[in-house]
C-alpha cells in the first residue's frame, strides 16, 4: 500500500487528516513548552551566575517544568505511533512544524549546556571552599574532642 498524499487525504476519510492534524498539535503544544523551559533555564542561568541560588521557587518551577516536557513527549509519541500506523505521507505543514521544533530543541539544548556549565563553573569555585570549611570543621572538632579527654 503507497502513502497517502495530501490529494488523497483530501478525498479520504476524516481519520488520516484527524492524525496528521493531531500530531501537529502535540508538537505545536511540545513547542510551547520547550520554549517555556528555555525562559526558565534563562532566568536560572541569570540567577546562578549572579549567585543568587536561594530562591526555593525556581526548584519547584524547574520540576513542574520537567513534569510537562514528559507529558507532552509522551502525547507525541501517541499522536506519531497512530500517524505512522496510516502510512501518511508527511504535509509541507507538518514538515514545517517539525523544523520549527527542532530549532526549538536545538535552543533547549544549548540552554541546558550552558546552564550546565555555570553549575560547573560555582562548583569548581567553591569546591576549594567547601573542603577547606570542611578541613577546619573536622579539625575544630577533633580539638574539641581531645579537650573533652584530657
Amino acid at each position: 500500500m503507497s502513502p497517502l498524499t495530501s490529494k488523497d487525504r483530501q478525498h479520504g476519510t476524516q481519520a488520516e487528516p484527524s492524525a496528521e492534524q493531531a500530531l501537529l498539535a502535540c508538537i505545536q503544544k511540545q513547542s510551547t513548552v520547550f520554549t517555556a523551559a528555555v525562559v526558565l533555564i534563562e532566568q536560572l542561568e541569570t540567577a546562578a551566575t549572579t549567585r543568587n541560588l536561594g530562591d526555593p521557587d525556581s526548584v519547584v518551577q524547574l520540576q513542574q517544568t520537567l513534569e510537562r516536557i514528559v507529558t507532552a513527549q509522551q502525547k507525541v509519541a501517541k499522536a506519531h505511533e497512530r500517524f505512522i500506523a496510516l502510512k501518511i505521507t508527511t504535509s509541507t505543514a507538518l514538515r514545517n512544524a517539525l523544523a520549527q521544533h527542532e530549532d526549538t530543541l536545538r535552543k533547549l539544548v544549548t540552554r541546558i549546556d550552558s546552564l550546565q556549565h555555570v553549575f560547573e563553573t560555582i562548583r569548581n569555585k567553591l569546591s576549594p571552599e567547601l573542603d577547606a570549611d570542611i578541613r577546619r570543621r573536622s579539625m575544630h572538632s577533633a580539638y574539641q574532642k581531645s579537650l573533652k579527654s584530657v
